[in-house]
């Protein structure tokens, strides 16, 4: 049921538009798929309308995909007259899920869209939100069964973060890699031993709630240092996302004489015209705390995306900075 939670998998039909040599598709697609009898209805590439087509021929129930494909779906003339029926199930990875998208996409399509979290070291899922029942939108969801994780001091990896505050994931579990081949000095990096246990250090920090839920605030190497005070990307990009004129966001720090760092925000529109960089800059600055405050709003045309389509906060970095 946990690999499966739809009765008879011979019935099941995955849209299949991730590259498998990704750990994501190559587990949560290929190896899902191999493991249950289910079928693959593929394409080459993510191209939208190829792919609403493939889902409605083809009668796919599930589909895997990174936030950029639901968005891409959203965008596209052709969805509100696809038959979308089938599909029991989406499961978004490989990036945060922005709240507006996934809001949008449930109330378009009326499928269930659930997010969950893995990497290439924990053979590609730790946790994930439940397919039926509760689910919490904005969160990575709940442990794989066997999985532990901590939470650990982000300036003292040896130490645990503070009770209620949020400290990078450690994780331990089966599907965790034993190690990087012949690489002992990034070995000793990426894990830690913590109570005769051996866990895996991801580089995210996160939170947990009450009821096991877990959120990744950001990446460890992605916080900008501002004035002393560390700023999370991922929190100006959410507040942007608000914005009804606003499509895609990302946030980066660049260089400043007095502070060291400062955000800046570079986005994409709904429709060009929508806004000003000025008129975002004014409405974000006015929503965010002070060491939050970004120095511009940059609108582009787009966004550089990984090969399977992911924002990519490196490239830009390399193509501004």
């Amino acid at each position: 049921a946990a690999i499966n939670p739809f009765g008879n998998a011979r019935n099941e039909v995955f849209m299949g538009a991730l590259p498998f040599f990704h750990v994501f598709a190559n587990t949560a697609l290929l190896n899902h798929a191999v493991a249950t009898g289910a079928s693959i209805a593929m394409v080459p590439r993510f191209e939208t309308r190829q792919v609403l087509e493939t889902i409605a021929r083809y009668r796919c129930t599930g589909f895997p995909g990174v936030p950029t494909m639901f968005q891409a779906m959203l965008d596209h003339p052709d969805l509100a007259k696809t038959d979308l029926s089938s599909l029991k199930i989406c499961i978004s990875g490989g990036a945060p899920m922005p709240a507006p998208v996934h809001i949008q996409f449930e109330d378009v399509t009326g499928v269930r869209l659930v997010e969950g979290y893995g990497l290439t070291e924990s053979s590609g899922v730790v946790s994930v939100n439940p397919y039926e029942g509760t689910r919490k939108r904005g969160t990575i969801g709940q442990l794989v069964p066997g999985t532990q994780v901590i939470l650990l001091d982000k300036e003292d990896p040896t130490s645990l973060a503070p009770d209620g505050e949020p400290g990078e994931l450690a994780v331990c579990g089966p599907q965790v890699m034993r190690g990087y081949w012949n690489r002992p000095e990034s070995d000793a990096e990426t894990f830690v031993e913590r109570d005769g246990k051996r866990y895996l250090r991801t580089g995210d920090v996160a939170q947990i709630d009450a009821d096991g839920f877990l959120s990744i605030v950001d990446r460890i190497k992605d916080m900008i240092a501002v004035g002393g005070f560390k700023v999370f990307p991922s929190v100006v990009e959410d507040v942007i996302l608000e914005h009804p004129a606003v499509k895609e966001a990302l946030v980066i720090g660049v260089p400043e004489e007095y502070r060291g760092e400062v955000p800046r925000a570079y986005v994409t529109l709904h429709e060009a015209g929508g806004a000003t960089g000025e008129e975002l800059r004014d409405w974000l600055n006015a929503k965010i705390g002070k060491h939050e405050r970004v120095d511009q709003v940059v609108i582009r045309d787009a966004l550089p995306k990984t090969i399977i389509g992911k924002l990519d906060r490196k490239t830009l970095r390399a193509e501004v900075l």
